[in-house]
Order: structure tokens, then C-alpha cells, then sequence
């Protein structure tokens, strides 16, 4: 699939509104069965990822996305893939789950028709190694979505299960565990019903559902104020969520009802439930970004609060999304370009040596960035890491909406990746949101104009420095060491410096 149907994809979610439109939260590329895990101040999106053309499941891995705010997502690129496993074929990397425990980050990754494997990483983002060599669970070929939990008592937990629900007691280790396979009755009580086979009067063999509902895949556990709840995939096709309580982690459960219908454009769904900065989410896919379905889906996230008594409402799927931030993006750091609230036609690539940046940016994309805070002194310079594509284009900084232009930057030239500077028309104080808007220095060269790897301001009490750009090009200060009053340094003692347009405690060398 073509680099233009996202901005297509983009674009559509725009009709509504600009303002309006967080759902899909990733428009960078298709991506499915999200699994979150709060670590510190940072909320860890594990997903998989459905391919861009034909139908079917082409999965072969899995990426990572992060936040601390809820309203803009980092591209962390692909997290792990099959490659992880030398046991595991070239396709069928489906809906993972990750923890961390010990010091330490768990991957439990199911592989279509071969069971579920563990990862064991030193960090969120890997790498990883497999220390079993072999699947952890393969007892069944329905052993797909797994979700491991660890309860106050710190015994872990995993569950798992297509069409039927397993769990067992991971040890201590986390790639391993005690006793036997134990199997969840699906019945009216537990998941609201089952579906029975029958003979019609014909003779023919039928199904029918039995009760009200029924447990399709999919499950989340987890532990809130002395309950614990199994959110799942529900229904058959279309699936919808549901979710059942315990008192205990390895049940009884007994059936609490509804809580999102099916979404569009998608015959699954797949619930992920945590709590971030004091407030409650729930993520699930649908098909909704432009050439979507059930093969090439899109991660969504609603807030919601619970009832008084525990129970989960009834959650409405929105276009809407999370739109207050539990945070604010500070302009003073370096920020990465795919960071991203909102996007139109970007596409994402990784190396190794850059990680994650755009790529191939055209004529009319643009990236959102919200709440950013420029605090009460505000902002007079930006600084960007590009480098030109094919052709020459120029990226304009605007603030709060895309005709606001505070900056421009020239990027034809830069054949490598160079640090461009460029004062702003207005100072910037409080808090906004920033576009950067991509365009052609020709109109009839309009695509591959750029790549683009972190931006950053610079604040007002750093006048003078805000001209001095990275690589020492033309027409600019000569690089060289300043103070924070953007006085030229000869002989620098103690203090605080800039140098390549960035702050160094000391002496910079």
C-alpha cells in the first residue's frame, strides 16, 4: 500500500474536525491488538502490526509506541519480530503482552500454531533473547493472546485462550510455571453463555449461542481495590467487549455484562484496561483509518471512570478520543519528530543509526504536537534535525493551528543530517499545540522532500544564540561556545554553556 493512503487515512479522520479526531491514536501505520503497561511516569503501548496490502495476516512483528501525556505517542519503532525466536516461522506474530518483573521486561508473544513464547529483556525496548529456545504454552492450537498479571501476594499469572480460557501460575522466573494447565468453565455464569452444537430438524449439524453472551479471545486480567477482572473479546464475528469479576484470581467468575459494542470497520476487537496518572483507559482496535478492515486495523484508546461500586460502564467508541493531556511536552529538550498527536501522510523508518525518524516527507503532510509548554518566558528560536530527500522543500513552524507560521525553515542542501536553526516571528509563552508543516520549494517536485529526526526551542534568555546552527553553513554564526546570555565564550571557567545549540553544565569539550 502506497505512502499516500495514509494521508488519505488522516485526512478522513479530519472530516469530523481537526479538533475533534484522536482515534485512531497511531496514523503512521496499521496497527492492532494493543497491550499497555504503566512503568514510572511513562505508559508502554505493545502492539502488533497488520500488513498494508492484500488481505489476511501477514504479521511477523511487533512495535512499541510510548506516551506521558495520553495525547501524543513516540514511535519507539519494531520492539522485538519472529527473527526473536529460532523456532518460529516467517508469519503469525499476533497479540502480545508485556511486564516487567525483577529488574527485568517480559514478551509473551503467541506464534500462530505454534504457542505462545517468552521474551526476557533489560529494558522496555529490548533487546531481547528467548531463553527457553522452545514455546512456554503449546498445548492447544487455540493457545493465542496471552496476559500475564502479578497479584499483590507476587504471584504471577498467565491467561490466554481462543474459543476457550486457560491460565496457569508462572514461577518466580517468569519463563515457567507450576502445577497444570487450568482451564476456565466458559458457562452463562462465568462469560454469559456458550455455544452448543445441535442437529436441526433436518439433521443437519447447527450452532446456537446458549444464554446472552460468550467469551471469544482476548482476555485481560487485572486487580482493582480487592477485585479482579477478566476483560475480553465477546460474541463471535463481530466481536464486542465484556468483562467478568472474581474475588480471586483464579475465580470463580462470574459475568458483569457489555462494555463497548463492535467497531467499525473490524470483525475483532482487543481490550487492554490500566489506570495512568489517576485516571482510567481502555485501548481496543477498529478499521477506521481510510483502507482499513478486519486484516489492517488501527489502536484506539477511550478514558473512562468506574461505577461506584466497581463495575465497568458502558464505553462509547469515539473519533474523540482522550483529548486532556496528563502532561504537557517540555520545548526545552529534545523532542523526537515522531512524536506525534496528529499526523498526514508521515510515514516512520528506523536504522540504526538514527532509530526512529520521519521519512519521505511530501508536499502537504504535516505533524500535531499538543500541549506543549513554553512556560512564562517563552520561546524566540527553534532548532530541527532534517535532511533533504529528492527534492528541496522547507518546513514552516506553526503554533495552534496551521496558519500561525512562527518559523520557516529552509532544508534544500542538508545531504546529511544537519541541526537547522531559525528565530521565531512572535515570542511563544504558555501552553500550545506546534505543527510542522512539510512543503516544496517547487510546487511540480512535491514528494521526497525531507527526513526529519528531533526538533527543540530554545528559550528567550538564551538570546543571541538562537542563530547559530549546527555544521557552521553559511550565513549564520560561527559555532563556537556561548553564555546564556548569547555572549561569545573564549575562556570558559564554571557555568552553564551552549555549543551546537545545546546546554552543557561545565566545560563542553
Amino acid at each position: 500500500m502506497k505512502k499516500h493512503l495514509f494521508a488519505w487515512a488522516a485526512a478522513c479522520m479530519l472530516a469530523a474536525g481537526e479538533a475533534g479526531a484522536q482515534n485512531p491514536i497511531i496514523q503512521t501505520r496499521y496497527t492492532a491488538d494493543p497491550a499497555a503497561c504503566v512503568y514510572g511516569d511513562t505508559l508502554y503501548l505493545y502492539t502488533s502490526v497488520d500488513n498494508e496490502e492484500g488481505e489476511g495476516y501477514q504479521k511477523t512483528f511487533w512495535q512499541l509506541y510510548t506516551t506521558t501525556d495520553m495525547v501524543n505517542w513516540t514511535d519507539c519503532g519494531t520492539v522485538a519480530s519472529l527473527a526473536d525466536f529460532s523456532w518460529a516461522g516467517d508469519n503469525g506474530a499476533w497479540a502480545p503482552h508485556v511486564i516487567p518483573r525483577n529488574g527485568k521486561w517480559y514478551m509473551y508473544a503467541p506464534i500462530q500454531m505454534q504457542g505462545i513464547g517468552v521474551l526476557v529483556g533489560e529494558t522496555p525496548c529490548g533487546p531481547w533473547r528467548d531463553p527457553l529456545r522452545r514455546a512456554l504454552i503449546n498445548h492447544d492450537i487455540r493457545d493465542i493472546d496471552p496476559t500475564a498479571f502479578v497479584d499483590d501476594d507476587g504471584q504471577a499469572y498467565l491467561y490466554w485462550g481462543n474459543n476457550g480460557l486457560w491460565y496457569v501460575k508462572l514461577t518466580r522466573s517468569m519463563v515457567d510455571y507450576n502445577g497444570e494447565i487450568t482451564e476456565i468453565p466458559l458457562t452463562e455464569e462465568t462469560v454469559g453463555g456458550y455455544e452448543e452444537k445441535y442437529k436441526d430438524e433436518n439433521g443437519e449439524e447447527q450452532t446456537r449461542l446458549v444464554g446472552v453472551d460468550k467469551y471469544e479471545e482476548g482476555p485481560w486480567v487485572y486487580k482493582r481495590r480487592e477485585k479482579y477482572y477478566l476483560v475480553y473479546a465477546a460474541g463471535g464475528i463481530p466481536e464486542h467487549l465484556s468483562y467478568s469479576m472474581s474475588d480471586s484470581p483464579t475465580g470463580p467468575w462470574k459475568y458483569q455484562g457489555r462494555i463497548m459494542d463492535s467497531p467499525d470497520g473490524s470483525f475483532t476487537t482487543h481490550p487492554s484496561v490500566v489506570d495512568f496518572k489517576g485516571r482510567s483507559y481502555i485501548f481496543y482496535h477498529n478499521g477506521k483509518l481510510k483502507g482499513g478492515s478486519g486484516f489492517r486495523r488501527s489502536v484506539c484508546v477511550e478514558q473512562f471512570e468506574y461505577n461506584a461500586d466497581g463495575t465497568i460502564p458502558h464505553i462509547p467508541m469515539t473519533k474523540k478520543g482522550v483529548y486532556e493531556p496528563v502532561a504537557h511536552v517540555s520545548p526545552y529538550v529534545r523532542q523526537e519528530a515522531e512524536t506525534i498527536a496528529l499526523s498526514v501522510g508521515v510515514r516512520t523508518a528506523q536504522d540504526d543509526r538514527r532509530g526512529v525518524y520521519l521519512d519521505s516527507l511530501d508536499m502537504g503532510d504535516y505533524v500535531k504536537v499538543k500541549a506543549v509548554d513554553f512556560g512564562e518566558d517563552g520561546a524566540r528560536s527553534v532548532r530541527l534535525c532534517v535532511r533533504q530527500g529528492v527534492n528541496d522543500g522547507f518546513i514552516q513552524v506553526c503554533i495552534d493551528s496551521q496558519s500561525n507560521v512562527v518559523a520557516t525553515i529552509d532544508v534544500g542542501g542538508t545531504q546529511d543530517w544537519t541541526e537547522l536553526a531559525a528565530d521565531l516571528d512572535e515570542v511563544v509563552c504558555g501552553v500550545h499545540d506546534i505543527y510542522f508543516r512539510f512543503r516544496a520549494t517547487d510546487t511540480s517536485k512535491r514528494n521526497e522532500l525531507m527526513q526529519f529526526d528531533y526538533w527543540y526551542f530554545l528559550p528567550q534568555t538564551v538570546s543571541g544564540v538562537e542563530s547559530v546552527k549546527a555544521e557552521g553553513r553559511t550565513g549564520v554564526a560561527k559555532p563556537g561556545l556561548y553564555d546564556l546570555s548569547g555572549r561569545r565564550v573564549v575562556k570558559p571557567g564554571r557555568g552553564i554553556y551552549i555549543k551546537d545549540g545545546k546546554k552543557y553544565v561545565g566545560q563542553p569539550f
